[in-house]
Formats: structure tokens, C-alpha cells, sequence
């Protein structure tokens, strides 16, 4: 039995044992568990209602009103959390992301961030000559998150550079979209790759162009040549897999999230599922797996509606159609400017993407489709035109992981499909100023949609896609308001939103996207009491301050799980 096989038995046997671990329904009478008082409730729903109080019972919100008509519920028992003018708005959901694995895989890897202190190639070089040095020769070194744009060479090393580096030992380097990675040439010859290796199906070999040889950039597909020839990593064991998931998962929490959407394999959905049953999970989880596993999840009735209960729930499978924004790799119609003749890079043909989609589709599966560019996109599109009438589903919700490179045709045909894109929060920040001269400020006016998909009535949400970006989503929110780079710059001003309009993307907008609209992403009677408390009014602060908002308290649940000034436990 293949683990992802076995992953699935497993979770089947998990959930038919311990059923909903949040099952009862807030029509209860009598005191409240839970009160919060004397704020500015941001309630976030249908009529944006703005209240002054809320009571919590049995983990579902109770009610929402006025001071006066929320004291009447306090008991003896109940814990009163006086907001003294605070504001809060319903806990915030990551649409799509790849924390625990990126909590599972830091563990034994470099950090080439900027936030690790990396600043230039040097600093990569010391890195792996460090580690190196502590190595057997032959011994394979692994690094992630590098960022060219914030290395002071404003690019990525040459494998001849990481040779200098680490001559005898194999090193392979993922940058922070994790679509592209560079080798250096011991990884190249182990792996038996020359100048003389095709590209293949779905990758490319980056070459220098008089000579034709490799330089050490790998684009997708292209890296698992290199990758083929590297020894398993040693696995945490359960214990210890939880434990840093949990940890992460807490910082989550810290930032506000009250539930993920993450893209799992197996250990990191094993982690998740063993914190669950020993009511140490903090915060709410949602799933997709890789469309390679459609047919065991048919088989075992794991399609169509998400498959869980309110704590953790597998939503759909995952399929890739291009390469990156952050890597400016994404498959795109007009050239990229700060590269000739360079379109981006599909990770799949049309072919490919037409009998997997269709297969899963028939099958009942729900699809979050990767496409970031415009080439990417209309293929997505002509696919889902095909499946979607051949086999019609009502309210089948499949999504758009990124959807970034848009024009008024895609945006028609994605709200005549009833397709759900989930586009990148922080991108236009975080990433917005080596953007801009990848792709121009005209062609940014159309990128990270918001407005253009909000003004034709399409639900969107947003999206960290950490590690491809920081996490917390007020940075998302901050980013998409204001539309401008962490320089300043400003970057596609035309697709600005409202601040109720962005907090919408990360609360009911996003809930939508996991058929949990009924669950979470509003504070309204009988939802799920999951709350978070500003230090400042989101509604009311200076727009460019909105990243720099405290969270001071995160409610799961009706459950404190972090509060600012406690340890996080």
C-alpha cells in the first residue's frame, strides 16, 4: 500500500472514530462561557453590521448585540474579556499556503531569506561553506528561500559560484516561490545531467546563450532530475513532526489566522490529524491533495464535498499549469521586460492537464488549479469550458490557485464558469518592487485583481502561499489597500480595494472557498466562535499603518489561544 494510499485509510479511520470534534449547535438558551464587551464588533456580515458585544457558548457564537443586551447573558461562570474600545472582526483564513511543509521541511535545511540575514551571494557562499564543512565529501546541502531581488546582485548565483562554495559536496537551492532552484555542478553530475539533456516535459534548464551550458537555474519539472539522485531525507518522527507543527501553527495563530488552507502530503496531514485527537490543534485546517491521488480518494468516497468535520476537512486535489510571480517564471503572452524573449515556463501541455482534469473531474473531484499568467490561464479555462459541460455539477466551487495575469476576457470567463480565485495578499508589497521591472507598470494594473474581479461579482479570496510570502494577513490586507511596494512605489493602483472589501477576502470570502460559509468568516449566531482582537481599528487607522496593527488576542473556538504579552504555549 502506497503511503499516500495508507494517508487516506488513515484519515478515514480517524474521522469515523472521533466524528465532529465541534458538533453542537449555539441554539442554547441561559449564560454565555464566553463574553467579550465594551468594543467595536467588525461582524462581517451581510450588512456589515457593526455591533458593541458578542457571547460565546459551547464554542459557537451565542450572540451578537449591544452592551446591555450581552450582560444580560453573564453567569457566574462566565469569562468576561472587557475590549475597553477595541476592535474585533472574525478570525482570518489563509486561503491557500504551504505551512507545515514548510515547517517539516526547514528542519536541517539553510535559510537563504533576507529575514535569515542573507544580503548578497556572499552571504549564500559562507552559508553553504559552513555547512559544508561540517559534511562528509559527497554529502548533499540543501537551502531554501532565497530571494534574488534582495541580494544586492539583484540575482540568483551561477552554479560556478555555489561551486566555490561547496566544490565536493552537491548543493541544490530553492528559491521563496519554490518554482525554481539552482544546482551547482557536483548535483549536475551525480544527477547525470549535461548541456547535452533536453529539457523536460514541463521544465527548463536555464543555459547561457553563446555557449549553450548550463548555468545551475532549474525551472520546474526540471529540478526533480536533480532531485531524483538525492537520498531520502530522515523523517521527524510523529512526535516530533506534531510538535513543529504545532509550533508554526501557533504563530499562525499569533498573526491572527484562525484556519489554513494548506496543500499536504502525508506527514505533515499525519501531524495535523495526531494534534487534532489530542485537542492540541490551535487552529482550523483545511486540505487539498495533489491530483495524483483523485483516484483513491473516488474509491474511498473522499470527492465533489469537502470530507471532515469543522476542525479539519480535505477540500479538493491540486493540479500545476505554470511556474511563478515571485520567480517572474509564470507563463505569460507578452514578454517579460528584464529578460528577452523570456514568456515564463508552463509545468504541463495541454494534453497532460486535458486527461488529468478530465479524469479527476469525472470522478467527482473538486479542482485548485495552479495558474499564475495569462497562457497559463487560458489553457485552465479551455479545459474547464470542456469538463464543466461535458460533466455539469451544481455549486462545485473549483478554484484558482494565484490567477494573476488577468484581462476582461478571463475575468468573463471565470464568472461565467463560477470559478473561485484565491490571488496573493501580500505579493503587491512583499514582492511588488523586483515586479515592476519584470513586468511594467501597465501590465500590473491588470495583476492581483481584486477590483476588476470584485466589480464583476466574483468571490475571491486571498492568499500568504507562504513560505512564498510572509504569512500574517494583515501584511495581505495592508498590501492590497494600498497598493504599493515595501519601497514605497506604487504598483497597480487601478486594482485598490476597501479595507471591509480586503478584510471580506481573508473571513467569508475565504470561507466560501471550503464550503465553510455557514461555519466561519463572520461573527453571526451559531458560527463558530472564532475571534480576533485588535490593538488598533482597522476601519479607522491610517491606511499605509494597517501591517503595523497589533493582534492582541486570537479566539478558536471560544478558546483564548493567544493573547499579546502571554507566552504562547
Amino acid at each position: 500500500m502506497s503511503t499516500e494510499k495508507a494517508l487516506i485509510y488513515f484519515v478515514i479511520t480517524i474521522f469515523s472514530f472521533f466524528g465532529p470534534a465541534c458538533s453542537k449547535k449555539a441554539q442554547y438558551s441561559g449564560v454565555a462561557d464566553l463574553v467579550l464587551l465594551n468594543g467595536k464588533i467588525v461582524t462581517v456580515d451581510g450588512n456589515e453590521s457593526i455591533a458593541e458585544a458578542v457571547a460565546v457558548k459551547f464554542g459557537k457564537i451565542l450572540a451578537v448585540g449591544t452592551r446591555d443586551e450581552i450582560k444580560g447573558l453573564i453567569g457566574r461562570d462566565t469569562r468576561i474579556i472587557d475590549l475597553k474600545g477595541r476592535t474585533a472582526i472574525p478570525g482570518l483564513i489563509d486561503s491557500h499556503c504551504h505551512i507545515t511543509s514548510t515547517a517539516i521541511g526547514m528542519i536541517g535545511v539553510l535559510d537563504l531569506s533576507e529575514e535569515a540575514g542573507v544580503r548578497s551571494i556572499a552571504d549564500i557562499q559562507m552559508k553553504i561553506a559552513e555547512r559544508a564543512a561540517a559534511l562528509k565529501k559527497g554529502e548533499w546541502i540543501s537551502g531554501v528561500r532565497e530571494d534574488d531581488y534582495k541580494l544586492a546582485e539583484k540575482r540568483h548565483p551561477t552554479r560556478w559560484e555555489l561551486d566555490k562554495a561547496s566544490p565536493e559536496n552537491p548543493v541544490i537551492i530553492s528559491t521563496v516561490g519554490g518554482h525554481f532552484s539552482i544546482a551547482n555542478s557536483k548535483a549536475f553530475e551525480l544527477a547525470g545531467v549535461t548541456r547535452k539533456t533536453l529539457d523536460p516535459v514541463g521544465g527548463v534548464f536555464d543555459r547561457d546563450l553563446e555557449t549553450g551550458e548550463l548555468t545551475g537555474g532549474l525551472h520546474e519539472t526540471a529540478r526533480g532530475l536533480i532531485r531524483r539522485v538525492m537520498p531520502s531525507r530522515k523523517e521527524l518522527n510523529r512526535e516530533e513532526a506534531a510538535e513543529v507543527v504545532k509550533k508554526m501553527l501557533l504563530e499562525n495563530a499569533k498573526a491572527g489566522l484562525t484556519c489554513i488552507y494548506d496543500n499536504v502530503g502525508s506527514s505533515q496531514l499525519k501531524a495535523v490529524l495526531d494534534l487534532k485527537n489530542r485537542g492540541e490543534l490551535p487552529i482550523r485546517f483545511r486540505v487539498d491533495f495533489g491530483i495524483g491521488h483523485f483516484q483513491e480518494m473516488e474509491n474511498l468516497g473522499l470527492i465533489h464535498k469537502p470530507f471532515g468535520d469543522e476542525w479539519v476537512k480535505i477540500c479538493g486535489v491540486k493540479f500545476f499549469f505554470d511556474g511563478a510571480i515571485s520567480a517572474r517564471t509564470a507563463a505569460v503572452s507578452e514578454p517579460y521586460l528584464h529578460r528577452d524573449n523570456f514568456y515564463g515556463v508552463m509545468s504541463t501541455t495541454e494534453e497532460l492537464a486535458r486527461k488529468t482534469l478530465m479524469q479527476a473531474y469525472k470522478a467527482g473531484c473538486r479542482i485548485s488549479a495552479h495558474a499564475n499568467g495569462d497562457r497559463a490561464l487560458d489553457m485552465y479555462l479551455d479545459i474547464m469550458e470542456e469538463i464543466q459541460q461535458k460533466y455539469p455539477r451544481d455549486d462545485s466551487r473549483n478554484r484558482i490557485i494565484h490567477c494573476t495575469v488577468i484581462n476582461p476576457e478571463i475575468v468573463e470567463r471565470i464568472k461565467k464558469l463560477g470559478l473561485l480565485p484565491t490571488i496573493f495578499g501580500a505579493y503587491p508589497y512583499y514582492h511588488g518592487d523586483k515586479l515592476i521591472p519584470a513586468f511594467g507598470e501597465q501590465r500590473l494594473q491588470r495583476m492581483f485583481a481584486a477590483r476588476s474581479f470584485l466589480d464583476a461579482g466574483v468571490v475571491i479570496s486571498a492568499n500568504s502561499d507562504h513560505d512564498a510570502s510572509p504569512f500574517p494577513p494583515l501584511m495581505g490586507i495592508h498590501a492590497l489597500v494600498n497598493r504599493k511596494t515595501k519601497a514605497g512605489k506604487p504598483i497597480g493602483q487601478e486594482q485598490r480595494i476597501s479595507v471591509m472589501e480586503a478584510l471580506k477576502l481573508y473571513t467569508i470570502n475565504a470561507a466560501y472557498h471550503s464550503f465553510d460559509e455557514d461555519l466561519i468568516g463572520s461573527i453571526e449566531m451559531n458560527k463558530c466562535a472564532d475571534i480576533v482582537v485588535l490593538g488598533e481599528d482597522i476601519l479607522t487607522v491610517p491606511q499605509d499603518s494597517i501591517i503595523h496593527i497589533p493582534i492582541d488576542m486570537t479566539i478558536v473556538d471560544g478558546k483564548v489561544i493567544y493573547e499579546r504579552g502571554s507566552p504562547i504555549s
